[in-house]
């Protein structure tokens, strides 16, 4: 009997039909063709790295994408000494999608912030940066495929 439940669980969980939300690139009816970027060479990299996989959409709507990052990193608050005690880091995003079949022009700009307390052992300050920073990029990252899933989707 506990076999024929557990059975009957996992044939329900498996006809559920779930599908991932953020999947946008496999159903997306949209293609890139070219992909340029300017400014920080690490965040263009991770982009490109996480729409790479519209480049091999077989797609009528061919689009070419430009964009500019950038990551900026300031200090926002000191203490009575004047020693540094929280730091903020900003990565913005321009991206600028052209239409190749006729003058559609999509424009839009990414922009994620943090602020983070220093630390006194700087290697364990650099590798806390290095997360952030990753955590960003993957925030960004999930608002770019919304956004390229949405154009594709009203195409």
């Amino acid at each position: 009997m506990k076999k024929f439940k557990y059975f009957l669980i996992f044939f329900f969980v498996i006809n559920c039909g779930y599908s991932p939300i953020y999947n946008a690139g496999q159903s997306s009816n949209l293609k890139l063709d070219t992909i340029n970027y300017a400014g920080d060479k690490k965040l263009g990299r991770s982009i490109i790295k996480g729409i790479e996989r519209l480049k091999n959409n077989k797609s009528v709507n061919v689009y070419d994408l430009n964009f500019i990052s950038s990551k900026k990193e300031s200090v926002a608050s000191k203490d009575k000494k004047g020693n540094v005690s929280t730091y903020k880091m900003i990565i913005e995003v321009e991206f600028n999608l052209k239409s190749k079949n006729n003058d559609k022009v999509f424009s839009k700009k990414f922009t994620k912030e943090t602020t983070y307390n220093s630390m006194n052992n700087k290697f364990e300050l650099s590798q806390y940066k290095l997360n952030l920073e990753k955590n960003l990029i993957s925030q960004v990252l999930q608002d770019i495929n919304i956004f390229l899933g949405s154009i594709g989707n009203d195409l």
